[in-house]
């Protein structure tokens, strides 16, 4: 059983050493193909044994991509992206289930969990399952010019592991605030020229919607998203919830065009097709706490963390990047209605995953500045490196700004002993 591992690339210098090194034990052969690199991306596959491949580019990643499957000669596929890379215990995994199912022709790729993080500090945004692995020798192809899927000649992929994919991770860090835009424009303009040449795939709308999101457009955003429902097929696939959440969130944004019963219509639409999916529910509390019942606001928002906690359905999942600002919205409704206990815990939970909100710590601080300053440095030492540098300059900073000198000057003489 021979293992290709294919990558298509441009200027990936900063990326491609991880990858490459992320799989190297499980390859048998390694496939670059470079579109038009300025930067030393080649020469770094090339020390990690890759056969380097150029590819003119054409704005359709199917077919470059393509172009790599054709000088694959492995009977199974590993296919990632340059800012992809695999858990370290993935190579051993990934190995044992392509042997255990070689022989299974009612089977033909692995899915993956591929975890999305923020680029500049690795903290994960989302989840999704997702194909990183299949058969080779042309038996599968991709399609589509952006956000291409690989598929057999009837469009079908059945993965072995539906249900068990937890031990198959692979990171990716491509989509971070500082990627972003440059990728959503390019991928924007992919789309246009797919809806004009009128090669539409049940995934084009949904895409459209997204990028539209990302870029503050709700009006555009809705309309895809619109789209996107009535799309055949889409309901069938792992991003189905999605249009619910770009349309709601949207259509609060534009609340004076948008009545709050319109907005119920797809709340109800989108609970009863998916009651248990943990973003439908965040989308919820917002409209609650925008309508000020901040009773259902608070019940939604604890329903999402628990459906989050037992999130078990095969769809993609981002809530993960909501966690923080969830937990802050719940402390905040339950100081409003008189919950002050309860509302510590959660302003905890998230500084713990995102501690240099200061709104937090202003909450927090609301609830516990009449104990002692010694019993509060202890608390606030329980969420903060006292040894970190910038932990201390952001305490020094915010307990300046909510008027606590004797502790903002406590932070400060640990600073400057540092």
């Amino acid at each position: 059983m021979k293992i290709s591992t294919c990558l298509i690339v441009k200027n990936e210098a900063d990326n491609i050493a991880r990858c490459l090194d992320s799989v190297k034990t499980i390859s048998d052969e390694i496939i670059v193909v470079d579109t038009g690199s300025t930067d030393n991306t080649v020469e770094i596959a090339r020390s990690f044994g890759a056969r380097v491949y150029f590819y003119e580019w054409d704005n359709n990643f199917s077919n470059a991509k393509n172009f790599a499957l054709d000088k694959a000669t492995g009977d199974w596929i590993i296919f990632l992206d340059a800012d992809e890379y695999f858990d370290s215990d993935t190579p051993k995994n990934l190995l044992q289930m392509l042997k255990r199912i070689n022989n299974d022709k009612d089977h033909d790729a692995v899915l993956f969990k591929m975890c999305h993080t923020e680029g500049y500090n690795g903290r994960i945004i989302s989840v999704t399952p997702t194909v990183r692995a299949f058969r080779g020798l042309n038996k599968i192809r991709f399609f589509g010019s952006v956000h291409e899927q690989p598929l057999n000649k009837d469009n079908t992929l059945y993965a072995a592991n539906m249900t068990d994919y937890d031990s198959l991770v692979v990171y990716h860090t491509g989509y971070s605030s500082v990627l972003l835009p440059e990728k959503v424009n390019r991928n924007l303009e992919i789309l246009k020229n797919e809806i004009v040449n009128n090669n539409i795939t049940h995934f084009t709308y949904y895409y459209m919607s997204s990028l539209y999101n990302n870029l503050n457009n709700p009006e555009e955003c809705i309309k895809y998203a619109l789209l996107a429902l009535k799309e055949p097929g889409f309901e069938k696939t792992i991003l189905a919830y999605q249009p619910y959440v770009f349309i709601i969130d949207n259509m609060l944004k534009l609340k004076t065009k948008y009545k709050f019963e319109e907005i119920e219509k797809y709340i109800n639409e989108a609970i009863g097709r998916f009651p248990t999916h943990p973003e439908i529910w965040y989308v919820t509390g917002n409209v609650r706490k925008e309508q000020g019942d901040y009773t259902d606001a608070i019940e939604s928002y604890q329903k999402a963390l628990e459906c989050n906690r037992n999130f078990k359905l095969f769809l993609h999942n981002n809530f993960p990047a909501r966690l923080y600002l969830v937990n802050f919205y719940l402390a905040e409704l339950l100081k409003k209605t008189g919950q002050p206990v309860q509302a510590l815990d959660y302003y905890v939970e998230s500084l713990r995953i995102n501690k240099y909100n200061f709104d937090a710590v202003k909450g927090l601080y609301d609830i516990i500045k009449n104990q002692n300053p010694a019993e509060i440095v202890l608390f606030l030492n329980s969420i903060f490196n006292k040894d970190n540098k910038e932990d201390l300059a952001f305490l020094v900073l915010a307990m300046d700004k909510l008027d606590s000198k004797k502790i903002a000057a406590y932070y400060y003489s640990l600073h400057e002993s540092k």
